[in-house]
């Protein structure tokens, strides 16, 4: 019976050490899910303007790498550099009541040296309308994530066509 006790005892110790090692140093996938996250946050807002418009574009900024390009397609012309984008950002008019993104269907590959990443996803804008959430947008992109000073960025972001249209 002391040795049934011991042998569980050590299990639980193991998978309490590995739950934490996990939680103090997570690994480069859960680092870049953790920051979609947060520049989803930072994207998503209920309108404002002025002073809370510059600091979220300030923000938005630091998601990216100074020679950051986006292609979404669909006739939208290439935006490069973070300087761009952060100015765009800053000047964006919100819609009504606001809007919420989301990045769902995740999907990261770490490059072995750790210091680049392909990151695949579905991205969703929803709009806000006293209380009720509407659906604006859906789009496939690509992001390719690179590691500066220590921290994941977003070097390139590729609009994926999904559906072949007739030509």
């Amino acid at each position: 019976m002391r040795l049934l006790a011991r042998v569980v005892a050590i299990v639980l110790a193991l998978v309490v050490a590995y739950y934490a090692y996990h939680w103090y140093f997570p690994d480069d996938e859960a680092l870049i899910r953790a920051r979609l996250d947060d520049l989803a946050a930072t994207v998503s807002h209920t309108g404002g303007d002025g002073f809370s418009q510059l600091t979220r574009a300030a923000k938005f900024g630091t998601f990216f790498t100074e020679d950051v390009v986006i292609e979404i397609g669909g006739g939208i012309a290439p935006i490069r550099g973070r300087d761009t984008v952060m100015a765009l950002a800053a000047k964006a008019q919100v819609p009504g009541e606001g809007f919420t993104i989301r990045f769902v269907d995740v999907t990261v590959a770490a490059d072995p040296s750790g210091l680049s990443a392909l990151a695949t996803m579905t991205a969703t804008a929803q709009g806000r309308s006293l209380g009720d959430f509407q659906a604006i947008d859906a789009r496939e992109l690509e992001m390719g994530w690179r590691k500066v000073e220590g921290e994941w960025r977003i070097d390139r972001v590729t609009g994926v066509e999904t559906i072949q249209r007739p030509r």
